[in-house]
């Protein structure tokens, strides 16, 4: 079990709290390479009592038949949920009409009543570097939210105004106190949601390395150019390929970074790292 909770996450959830009644839905952004540990459970508890849309971000990065089995296993729960590149052109209007899609009942009554339409507001939630940030400016149609691809990015709560219709409150990215499975982490810390120095960087690349081989056989031999049995030794053969060596030793350390990077930007090729048991 991994333990830990920083202040400002603490924080910002305690933030969360006083401004979820201003908002009539809530955007939970999900790494697609990592839908399952990627969904903060303290946040599905906090806003159970709202119109919630789930978007996974990242698609471009994930296995796209995972995601598609992931999308279809949240619609089996009555849930909407929408896939996207946040980067691509084609995104804002698929988000809109999901929005649409999700508030179109309380539209219809708030008809009823006589009340006229007035924007959404929506709060943005998540876990961090899942792209909130890079997702807003892409609704928005220029740089309104800082953006890094690493975690801690967005340091507080910020209200955007799209349009007339829309208002976005961006939120910071918030884990929880603690990881019931050892696999909830180092999936995180594989896809960068976690600082690099909160675990230990072998054991991260270590546990990486073997459930690439297990879910995508070939494709570290493949993009390292090894012909051996790449996972019982694998700094070695990097290092020899890649000459990373400090003092006649291998340098550790630039081969994990090596293939953490390779992983999280799309090098080692679309992975998605959860997969649902019962299918």
């Amino acid at each position: 079990m991994v333990q830990w909770y920083p202040g400002h996450m603490a924080k910002a959830f305690r933030e969360m709290d006083e401004k979820i009644k201003f908002v009539d839905l809530v955007i939970v952004l999900l790494d697609a390479r990592v839908p399952e540990s990627s969904l903060n459970p303290e946040v599905v508890k906090k806003f159970q009592n709202k119109q919630i849309l789930y978007v996974l971000t990242k698609a471009d990065k994930a296995d796209s038949e995972q995601t598609k089995k992931w999308c279809k296993h949240y619609e089996s729960n009555n849930a909407i949920v929408i896939s996207v590149n946040s980067k691509d052109s084609s995104t804002k209007k698929i988000v809109m009409k999901a929005i649409q899609k999700v508030l179109e009942e309380k539209r219809k009554k708030d008809a009823l009543k006589g009340l006229r339409p007035r924007a959404i507001k929506a709060m943005v939630v998540g876990i961090p570097n899942v792209g909130k940030s890079t997702l807003i400016n892409n609704l928005s149609g220029k740089k309104v939210a800082s953006v890094g691809d690493k975690p801690g990015v967005t340091k507080a709560q910020q209200w955007i105004k799209l349009n007339q219709d829309l208002e976005l409150l961006d939120t910071p990215g918030v884990l929880w106190p603690k990881f019931e499975s050892p696999h909830v982490g180092l999936n995180l810390a594989l896809t960068g949601a976690i600082k690099d120095d909160i675990l230990r960087l072998e054991d991260i690349v270590e546990y990486g390395v073997k459930l690439l081989h297990e879910l995508y056989p070939g494709i570290l031999e493949k993009r390292y150019n090894v012909k051996e049995d790449f996972i019982n030794d694998y700094a070695t053969h990097v290092a020899k390929e890649k000459k990373f060596y400090a003092n006649g030793e291998i340098d550790y350390n630039r081969v994990c970074m090596l293939i953490l990077n390779d992983l999280r930007n799309g090098a080692l090729g679309n992975i998605t790292l959860d997969r649902i048991n019962h299918e």
